[in-house]
């Protein structure tokens, strides 16, 4: 069986087998934004106009006083505020604060929802950062365009940017452990050659390797070694589709030693030869 869906959906999907409500909504009307604001030493001291505003901190150190509660704020911090909340915010760190906006209505209704989940929505922290941050460039990005596919693109990765926050709100709080665990399951898709000794990553997280496989099980769906083999099959497949390498050299970059065993494993996982694969309409 070939895996074609993506590490990171394949880790929300299954995370702990947490049931998150949908979003109230399908689709939000923007009106303004999105954007981009950062500043040295910043301040800010504003009441919402007649509609939410999703905001997300993405570089710096802050705080924020919202309905009599402050928040810290940190690269992955969010919020969405409802229309004519008051909110004051500073930076806290002398260098420079970035943060990410857009003023939007949920469209086709929702307004009530969201309003009822207002404190749920109050410094959120984004489960992955690294999408967050990319989803808040392309949404910036689609602005440069003035037609109306370039609306359509940016309505919809506003409304990704809102379920990201939406999901984050609706998540149990993480173990330090599972804190320590997410951040090495990131390492091993983001440097699949690695690999770490099951010993070695238990000792990352500070658990024994009975306690580390049963936990890494609960929130990945898969062992340790198969969710690693599992990201080198995928960064093959890339490179395969992807680059002129030769299959050799992809097993090499991979870490493997035997490109015959490397073979195996593609096959095994895919149900088809790097060679075949190469070949075949997926690249």
């Amino acid at each position: 069986m070939e895996w074609t869906i993506s590490a990171r959906v394949l880790h929300y999907v299954r995370m702990a087998g947490t049931r998150i409500p949908p979003l109230p909504c399908s689709d939000v009307t923007l009106h303004l934004g999105p954007m981009f604001f950062s500043a040295d030493n910043w301040r800010w001291n504003n009441e919402m106009p007649d509609c939410f505003d999703l905001w997300v901190a993405l570089e710096g150190r802050g705080e924020l006083e919202t309905r009599g509660e402050v928040y810290p704020l940190q690269p992955g911090t969010a919020f969405v505020f409802s229309p004519h909340q008051r909110v004051s915010a500073r930076a806290t760190v002398e260098h420079t604060f970035r943060n990410f906006a857009c003023r939007f209505m949920p469209a086709g209704g929702g307004e009530e929802t969201l309003l009822q989940e207002a404190d749920a929505l109050m410094g959120v922290t984004v489960l992955d950062l690294l999408q967050t941050k990319e989803l808040c460039r392309a949404a910036v990005q689609s602005t440069h365009y003035s037609d109306p596919l370039a609306a359509q693109q940016t309505a919809g990765l506003c409304f990704q940017i809102l379920a990201q926050v939406w999901r984050a709100a609706h998540t149990p709080a993480r173990r330090d452990t599972d804190t320590a665990l997410l951040r090495l399951m990131d390492r091993l898709r983001e440097q699949p050659a690695q690999r770490p000794s099951l010993e070695d990553m238990a000792a990352e997280t500070r658990l024994s390797v009975a306690q580390f496989s049963r936990r890494f099980l609960a929130i990945s769906g898969e062992s340790p070694m198969r969710f690693a083999i599992r990201q080198r099959i995928l960064r093959a497949q890339q490179l395969l589709s992807g680059s002129s390498l030769q299959i050799s050299e992809i097993a090499e970059t991979l870490g493997y030693t035997d490109i015959y065993f490397f073979s195996r494993q593609f096959k095994q996982a895919t149900g088809m030869s790097p060679s075949a694969y190469r070949l075949s309409p997926h690249s």
